[in-house]
């Protein structure tokens, strides 16, 4: 595999943890799974990118046109506050938006650990960092490393924003849902030990 196709679909530390860890409130009683067939099928794709297309022009109005500017401020948003929603009583503090995560309990991110989360060249990285702090978004926390502005995301036009990315997502749900690609399975029920 070459240098550029590792590059296209990055894979990082951090990625790898939440593909591994499941930190769900409860238990469910089933969960989601594709339809028999092609994952790929035209449809699939079709409500997957009008979906991206929605949550896109939500984001694109947040940072003023730019969704580098967008990406780099989500992952260090999502870097900041990954440690903490593993641990319950902070996810129970800060479940909902109406608390401030002060910025001793957000862990900051680096430029290069951003390059290699996005895919995003450093410098542009860089570049966009800059923009951030100038509008106030982020703030350094350590020499070169960044983390969300305490606070920024009760602005009423990022509650806004959150509320329409929920309803959007649900809404995507709902059509793979009514159009059969995806189905719902009820969890397996465990197996009772025999009786001797």
């Amino acid at each position: 595999m070459s240098q550029k196709s590792k590059r296209a679909v990055p894979r990082t530390d951090a990625v790898t943890r939440l593909a591994r860890r499941r930190a769900t409130k409860i238990a469910t009683e089933g969960r989601v799974a594709l339809v028999e067939g092609p994952a790929n099928s035209r449809l699939f794709v079709f409500l997957v990118g009008n979906y991206i297309l929605r949550i896109d022009q939500v984001r694109r109005a947040l940072y003023h046109g730019d969704l580098d500017l967008a990406l780099v401020g989500e992952v260090i948003g999502a870097a900041g506050i990954e440690p903490g929603l593993r641990d319950a009583v902070f996810r129970e503090k800060h479940e909902y938006f109406d608390k401030i995560v002060g910025i001793e309990d957000l862990r900051s991110i680096n430029s290069t650990s951003i390059a290699i989360a996005t895919g995003i060249p450093r410098e542009t990285v860089r570049r966009r960092i800059k923009r951030l702090l100038k509008l106030g978004f982020i703030v350094e926390k350590e020499p070169a490393r960044y983390v969300m502005k305490p606070g920024i995301l009760l602005d009423p036009r990022r509650q806004a924003a959150f509320a329409l990315g929920i309803d959007q997502t649900v809404q995507f749900i709902n059509e793979l849902l009514e159009n059969g690609v995806v189905r719902w399975e009820p969890a397996r029920r465990a197996r009772s030990p025999a009786r001797k």
